[in-house]
């Protein structure tokens, strides 16, 4: 399934980063599962360049209502291509998982053109995750 082929099977706009590194691969994620078109919502999984471990997901699905302010515990309200985000930074950040690898990144979520973004990452910090979001247009 490639991007072009999603947008032809969903009910709202599709957003793509225009920044992500070279070296990351993307796996493309749709649901339900196991149907071929009519998609609810999709997630793009950036990967590693051996493609082993997950980088970043983002996850699409359209807005059902607008945006309202309310509150978040421990969310800091940014602004994404115009729009009113919210980052959550994860609970255990800095902490070593049972892999040996550091915890990073947290949630960020906001509504751009009718649809509902959500960017999650335990691997690349929240810089590059606002980074990668601001390039969605």
């Amino acid at each position: 399934m490639t991007i072009s082929e999603i947008k032809k099977h969903v009910p709202f706009n599709v957003i793509v980063p225009e920044y992500v590194p070279d070296d990351w691969t993307l796996e493309i994620k749709t649901y339900p599962w196991g149907t071929k078109t009519d998609f609810t919502s999709f997630s793009l999984h950036y990967m590693d360049r051996n493609d082993e471990k997950m980088l970043v997901s983002i996850t699409q699905k359209k807005s059902i209502a607008k945006q309202t302010k309310k509150y978040i515990p421990n969310a800091k309200t940014i602004s994404i291509n115009g729009h009113l985000g919210r980052l959550t930074k994860w609970g255990n950040d800095g902490e070593v998982d049972r892999k040996g690898e550091i915890i990073t990144g947290g949630l960020l979520q906001w509504s751009q053109k009718g649809t509902d973004i959500e960017i999650h990452s335990s691997r690349i910090p929240m810089e590059k995750m606002v980074e990668i979001a601001r390039s969605m247009k």
